[in-house]
């Protein structure tokens, strides 16, 4: 009796402990939330990510309007601090919101962010006053920049009836119609718990997110937004021609094409990485050799890949013309160039030395500093696009299937049929 008596207390300690780490595994009052800590001693960011649904009839510009109104009226002036750092964004996937500071007032932080599922309650001139700042930013970062409203052109018809399509600040016109009252409505409808995900970076644990969360209170009432499958239309070449006398002569060149079989999003995106640097170089399949240094078609150029899902990938080539070169004779020899390449594919020592090169493209996992603050930044890309992110474990085992025959196969399929948009920038003389 007596030995009983002593483990009594430790047996019930036992249970108190594993019904508190069952209990704390359990999901948090079933809000979609990451983790990840990164050596940033005292420091933490809490980001709030919430699902925009795609709706074709969606008023442009709204919902980046209504994440103007919605972190005004939530934060205020609890956003600004000597210790804290607050921002929003808008994108086609999600809008999103941020607030950094101590990690001992995260709870404080995470409540104040979750304001912004509040309804929005601002006096209406404020409101118009946002719409003006609005314009405002609109001039400063896009209204001067004849390559951005290009691109903007190009991704309406390349992505026409997809969330990528319109624009996420819209054109002055668009900003003009926006009101109010369209706003709040938004907002209601779509900043609500069950669409959202929030992340924690930083110097915190699971126990203090924990914690955190409880003290929300937070309604969850419906079913998380699913993000719409890419549906490419289809396929077409479409050629823009944007006169402006103080541009510098330059094509934008865009194309999105259908993979025959679909292939892991990480797994694809590593690589197009790997095919970009390959076509970036000068070596015997690479792009750089027979439009710059040998024919000087190109004076220079920039050469992205994207994948837009795990069936659906763009290449976006911006070059300027060499001297004597127009427009037509570099879009010419781009697509010749691209033809070619494709139909010989990347030679076996470019795919090697290329390769060899891109070692510094896989994390040093054994770097424990340098890999939390790697998997923080791939968790919240990942999140931000509506995409559930992979184990350290699952990254760890993409290497050995970026093979020369994959590659080779993207290709093929960026050089084939597709869905093209170019468009010519340049003093309306040039484009004679």
């Amino acid at each position: 009796m007596i030995y009983f008596k002593r483990l009594l207390p430790v047996a019930l300690g036992l249970a108190l402990l594993a019904g508190a780490a069952w209990y704390m595994a359990q999901p948090i009052r079933a809000i979609n939330h990451h983790i990840t800590p990164t050596d940033t001693p005292g420091r933490v960011e809490v980001i709030l990510s919430i699902a925009r649904p795609f709706d074709p009839g969606e008023q442009v510009g709204l919902a980046h309007y209504a994440e103007h109104l919605a972190w005004y009226s939530a934060l205020g002036a609890d956003a600004r601090g000597p210790d804290r750092h607050s921002g929003a964004w808008t994108s086609p996937y999600t809008v999103f919101y941020s607030l950094g500071g101590k990690t001992e007032d995260l709870a404080q932080l995470t409540a104040t962010l979750a304001r912004v599922f509040d309804p929005i309650a601002l006096d209406p001139r404020f409101a118009e006053e946002e719409r003006e700042i609005i314009h405002r930013e609109y001039q400063m970062h896009h209204g001067q920049r004849i390559s951005w409203r290009a691109d903007e052109a190009l991704s309406a018809i390349l992505h026409e009836g997809t969330r990528l399509g319109p624009s996420v600040i819209g054109a002055p016109a668009d900003i003009d119609a926006l009101t109010y009252d369209a706003a709040r409505d938004y907002h209601r409808a779509t900043h609500r718990p069950e669409h959202a995900v929030f992340l924690f970076r930083g110097d915190v644990g699971r126990v203090q997110v924990w914690r955190a969360l409880m003290g929300l209170q937070l309604e969850v009432t419906g079913q998380a937004h699913t993000p719409s499958a890419y549906q490419m239309g289809p396929e077409l070449v479409h050629l823009a021609e944007f006169p402006d006398e103080r541009a510098a002569p330059r094509m934008i060149w865009r194309r999105v094409v259908a993979l025959d079989v679909p292939v892991p999003f990480d797994l694809l995106t590593a690589q197009l990485d790997h095919l970009r640097d390959m076509l970036d170089t000068n070596l015997p399949g690479g792009l750089a050799g027979p439009l710059r240094f040998d024919a000087r078609i190109a004076r220079d150029y920039q050469l992205t890949l994207t994948a837009h899902d795990e069936s659906h990938i763009e290449m976006r080539f911006q070059a300027s013309p060499d001297a004597d070169v127009s427009l037509t004779e570099l879009r010419a020899a781009f697509e010749a160039t691209l033809a070619e390449s494709a139909a010989r594919g990347i030679p076996g020592p470019t795919y090697q030395r290329v390769k060899k090169r891109m070692k510094g493209y896989w994390h040093n996992w054994g770097d424990r500093e340098s890999s939390r603050s790697w998997m923080a930044d791939y968790t919240l890309n990942r999140a931000l696009a509506l995409r559930a992110p992979q184990s350290k474990r699952a990254l760890r085992q993409i290497a050995p299937d970026i093979t020369r025959d994959s590659l080779n196969s993207l290709l093929a399929a960026l050089a084939g049929p597709g869905r093209t948009a170019i468009a010519f920038i340049a003093p309306q003389e040039f484009l004679k």
